[in-house]
């Protein structure tokens, strides 16, 4: 029987429609053996069938399957679109493949395809992120000279890609601009200048654009104010990060413990325990689910005032709602039990750290080194920073600290040495306790070798 062209259009579109709750599915297989079966029965894909599957192989395996798609296609006897070579573009940009990029824009130009503002948009992204602004630029520019009419998400790929660039006072001029031509400015465009704003150390102009959201139809959300939050604690401007968060609070905007927890964070690290105490019974009154960060806080908050028992209460109540400990508690309980003069369970939480497979937890140890070299337990220092995997600064600092106090002089400068042949560096206090006890001790031959070491370390520096 003949299938009359309305009959197969319907069809078509059909098989479209499962294609595309198979491919959000993740069930690729059953997706292509629709594709085949429609096939077999003389119905065959349309473009949108193909970049339906073409997205879904991109998401799963990469690029290179999305182009196995487009040569089924061309096989086929079906013309990329737009909108493939637009789901190329995006997945070459989110796997750091500029060249790739600029490629596949070539070809569809070379092909007759008209790009549409995604693909200029795609491609914008794709150099911002690359490093190379002034290509973006150029794109914008040819993308006004071929007629094609920018979106919100271009203004807004290019106020972030100014911003990432260096260019904060560029981007907000750019943004007065769009607000004094009656251009798009929706929420996320909002968030893409408050969040440059901040990030470019901004804060007052970040707070004044919050203000001015609050009186457009368009309404903060959480991402708005938690964002303008965290920068006012970073700058130093307490007070006005908690009269952000209170904003947030009672404009109903808290959906989640992260604001709780950045809020409860900067409290502790002010030493403002009580009022710490107080939002901490405001996030639990939420109701809000607790995840690693906010009982990570908590720990926190406990330990720094010296209430171990409640820190490990917390602990119990963690792993017991399925949560298991991160670096981040673990570096916490360390730093807490050895703040308190507990070496002993300092090291169990070590041993356990590196049973769950967290020898890279630097962090932790350089706060177990630093309480073993207070307690004058140098020895035991050296051979936890021998098991370490990864060492900084901080934990090199620490021990020649520890070793010069016990007046062990020439072990110091062999650790400074090397410390400074690993590429990395010691607080100059450090090496001025160095030099001054190899040079009381009349360590000359040791001595000599040290400032040879800082010399050569500054030339590679330089």
């Amino acid at each position: 029987m003949v299938r009359s062209r309305a009959q197969l259009a319907l069809s078509t579109r059909l098989m479209n429609v499962g294609l595309a709750a198979l491919c959000r599915g993740g069930w690729l297989d059953r997706a292509e053996s629709v594709l085949v079966d429609a096939i077999r029965l003389g119905l065959p894909p349309d473009v949108v069938a193909y970049n339906t599957l073409l997205a879904a192989h991109c998401r799963v395996a990469g690029l290179d399957a999305g182009l196995a798609v487009v040569h089924r296609m061309r096989e086929a006897g079906v013309r990329p679109d737009a909108v493939t070579y637009n789901s190329l573009i995006t997945v070459a940009d989110r796997s750091g493949l500029t060249v790739r990029a600029l490629d596949l824009f070539d070809e569809m130009l070379r092909s007759g395809v008209a790009p549409d503002s995604w693909s200029y948009n795609a491609l914008m992204h794709c150099l911002f992120r690359s490093g190379h602004p002034e290509h973006a630029y150029r794109v914008f520019a040819d993308m006004a000279e071929k007629g094609v009419a920018p979106c919100a998400t271009t203004y807004n790929t290019l106020l972030d890609g100014l911003f990432k660039a260096g260019h904060a006072t560029n981007a907000y001029r750019m943004f007065r601009y769009l607000e004094r031509a009656g251009l798009p400015v929706g929420i996320v465009t909002y968030n893409t200048i408050i969040n440059g704003l901040c990030k470019s150390g901004k804060v007052g102009y970040a707070r004044m654009v919050l203000k001015e959201l609050g009186r457009t139809e368009h309404a903060p959300n959480a991402v708005t104010y938690t964002t303008v939050m965290k920068c006012c604690f970073r700058y130093g401007r307490f007070e006005q990060g908690l009269e952000t968060f209170l904003s947030l609070l009672e404009g109903g905007y808290i959906s989640d413990a992260f604001p709780y927890t950045t809020v409860i964070s900067a409290l502790v690290k002010k030493g403002r325990m009580q009022e710490a105490n107080t939002y901490c019974e405001l996030m639990i009154q939420s109701g809000s689910t607790f995840d690693n960060a906010c009982y990570n806080t908590l720990i926190h908050l406990r330990c720094q005032e010296g209430k171990l028992d409640d820190a490990f209460e917390l602990l119990n109540m963690m792993e017991e709602g399925g949560l298991e400990s991160d670096e981040y508690t673990f570096s916490i309980l360390v730093n807490g039990l050895c703040k308190m003069g507990q070496i002993e369970a300092a090291e169990k939480q070590v041993w356990s750290m590196e049973m769950m497979g967290m020898q890279s937890n630097v962090v932790a140890y350089n706060c177990f080194i630093d309480a073993l070299c207070k307690s004058h337990e140098v020895d035991a220092a050296i051979k936890v920073l021998h098991s370490m995997k990864l060492k900084d600064n901080f934990t090199y600092t620490s021990l020649v600290h520890g070793l010069c106090k016990v007046g062990r002089y020439h072990m110091a400068s062999k650790f400074l040495r090397i410390c400074l042949h690993e590429g990395n560096n010691v607080l100059a206090s450090a090496k001025r306790a160095v030099i001054s006890g190899l040079r009381s001790a009349g360590f000359k031959n040791d001595l000599r070798k040290v400032r040879s070491a800082l010399y050569i370390a500054r030339l590679l520096r330089s």
